[in-house]
């Protein structure tokens, strides 16, 4: 195993830049980071192939949307509602100290079923724009390495 795999992923978190008070209120106890994704193949078959179906991969790569799952507590309501689609950089630290930066945000925030005997939680969707919240340019993802 390479010294580089990160071995547990307790203590990752995420930060709005336009807001951060944000997560005073609203506390992630599980968090789903974007990932990456080149989309459906193209296919390239035609006619003249012989023996197998031919495709090409896509040019553009999407960054997928990321979820959290968060303790919450009612007096967040406000500050739920200002962030709901605002664009804006998103940051998520991960354990060992490395940090992406997205742009993107807040597309829902959903409270869980209450339940007697439970703390009440909500369901949040980030959708990632890749668009940078005061230029207007397309600005994919950046990660920083722990120190640098």
């Amino acid at each position: 195993m390479k010294n580089a795999t990160l071995k547990d992923g307790f203590g990752i978190s995420i930060a709005f830049g336009g807001d951060a008070t944000f997560f005073d209120d609203v506390d992630p106890n599980s968090i789903t980071p974007p990932g990456v994704d080149g989309g459906d193949k193209i296919d390239a078959t035609t006619h003249s192939n012989t023996e197998y179906r031919t495709a090409y991969p896509r040019q553009l790569k999407e960054i997928t949307d990321c979820s959290f799952t968060a303790a919450y507590d009612p007096d967040a309501w406000d500050g739920i509602v200002a962030q709901i689609n605002v664009n804006q950089l998103i940051q998520f630290t991960f354990p060992n100290g490395h940090v992406l930066d997205v742009y993107g945000y807040l597309k829902s925030c959903t409270p869980n079923e209450y339940v007697e005997g439970e703390g009440a939680t909500c369901e949040a969707e980030i959708v990632i724009t890749n668009v940078h919240d005061t230029t207007g340019v397309e600005t994919g993802p950046n990660v920083s390495a722990v120190g640098s």
